[in-house]
């Protein structure tokens, strides 16, 4: 009697296991065509958000595999995961100050005459982001004039 309670529990338990992976075969599938979406080469932005949807896919799929209801929780734990999924981008991406030397800038003044320049220019609107090579052409010179003029003011309240 003890071997056949046994063995229909076995049988009971196989049935849920079969009909679940029945059930997660789909979200695998959809896991699975999102990876060879993947491999086939995006934009930046699309395979960003590929990404994010493989992410979402990948836990869909594991937690039915794991027998895992989803609930109001595990909608919290994917925002987070894809602010992280987002950080991991931005760490696969090329380093590009890799060194670890000191950064020097120069420029035509230094030291407390630097402060004093930095006090001094008035950048114009249109230079904020210029559009044209015009406008960044009398963005220099505008820049050059003025470093000038304040060379002469400098030289002579010295």
């Amino acid at each position: 009697m003890f071997i056949r309670l046994i063995a229909l529990m076995l049988m009971v338990m196989s049935f849920q296991s079969y009909g679940a992976k029945k059930e997660c075969a789909g979200l695998l599938d959809k896991f699975q065509n999102i990876q060879s979406q993947l491999k086939q080469g995006q934009s930046i932005k699309s395979s960003a958000s590929l990404r994010k949807k493989e992410d979402i896919a990948r836990e869909k799929w594991w937690d039915c595999e794991n027998n895992k209801t989803t609930s109001s929780s595990t909608s919290k734990k994917k925002v987070v995961k894809l602010k992280k999924t987002d950080k991991s981008i931005l760490e696969d991406a090329p380093k590009v100050f890799s060194s670890n030397k000191n950064i020097v800038i120069k420029g035509r003044f230094s030291g407390d005459k630097q402060l004093q320049w930095l006090e001094y220019y008035q950048r114009p609107k249109k230079c904020g982001r210029p559009k044209t090579t015009q406008v960044f052409a009398f963005c220099m010179e505008d820049k050059t004039e003025q470093q000038n003029k304040f060379e002469q003011e400098y030289q002579n309240n010295k």
